[in-house]
């Protein structure tokens, strides 16, 4: 990873994406991207203002000098270029920049509160459409370890789903190294149906032997990619519930998920299961594409 785009929150906040981008920075030397927008929607509505062009300067001029506060405060490497922007809407806009420059990865931290689940709308947005790893950042009041933890897809047929995996693996494996880290991977069994997820019908039980070829295929999964895991953790149950159980109780300082696409009806009731798992996890995500 060489060059990262780091999306700043608003001034006032606590600056939790630059505090990640900055310690891969320290790390690696990687060359540091900020922008922030100073968009002011309150200005541009019908009838009500219309923001001219000298307002629109002097706003992104205020944004500005502020990033140049930030830039000494933060001591930030001298390659780091800071952009503020007047923009509607940041998904679009990140969209257009991945499409300019050859990003490695986006840093944003969440729009959610620790506890509470869920993302905003903002990082659906980019967790649907970004090109590239996208890193959500979040302040969890618990002390984090060095660990990272992959979360697998176990579907053993689906040759998408592996590709995937491997990337997943494959981009655990490089900021394991860059962050001095271990990584770790979980994978929840499969065999739920739509009926069971819903609590309509009886799960089905998971034989001694189902999990013993599953753990063996994802050990040569693991072996394959190149990547250095140091436990593979096999759970049963509800992926969203189990995958986030794992992650928690190992206090893990960041969760990757491979953005899957689950389609027909059971997609439209349900929903991806890499969905479920990010909307409840409490800590930071890295969603690989």
């Amino acid at each position: 990873m060489k060059n990262i785009l780091v999306i700043l929150d608003k001034p006032k906040h606590e600056q939790i994406a630059l505090q990640r981008a900055m310690a891969l920075a320290e790390a690696a030397g990687v060359r540091l991207h900020l922008v922030s927008f100073a968009y002011e929607p309150q200005l541009t509505l019908p009838g009500v203002h219309e923001a001219t062009d000298d307002l629109v300067q002097m706003i992104v001029s205020g944004r500005e000098h502020w990033l140049e506060e930030l830039r000494k405060r933060h001591q930030l490497p001298a390659d780091t270029v800071t952009e503020a922007v007047w923009h509607y809407s940041i998904a679009n806009w990140t969209q257009e920049a991945l499409a300019r420059e050859p990003f490695d990865l986006v840093i944003k931290t969440a729009q959610k509160q620790f506890g509470r689940g869920g993302f905003g709308s903002i990082d659906w947005q980019l967790i649907e459409r970004s090109p590239v790893p996208l890193w959500l950042a979040v302040s969890t009041p618990w002390v984090k370890r060095e660990r990272l933890v992959a979360a697998l897809d176990p579907s053993v047929d689906n040759p998408l789903h592996q590709e995937l995996n491997l990337r997943v693996l494959a981009t655990g494996d490089r900021l394991t190294r860059l962050l001095n880290a271990q990584l770790e991977a979980v994978a929840c069994l499969p065999g739920v149906g739509v009926l069971e997820e819903l609590g309509l019908a009886p799960r089905q039980d998971t034989s001694a032997e189902q999990q013993r070829s599953l753990r063996e295929h994802l050990q040569a999964m693991i072996a394959d990619s190149g990547a250095s895991c140091s436990e593979m953790h096999l759970v049963s149950g509800k992926p969203a519930r189990e995958v986030n159980r794992i992650v928690d109780r190992n206090k893990a300082r960041l969760m990757l998920v491979g953005r899957g696409v689950r389609k027909g009806p059971a997609g439209l009731l349900l929903g991806n299961t890499a969905e479920r798992i990010l909307a409840r996890s409490n800590t930071d995500v890295l969603i690989v594409p």
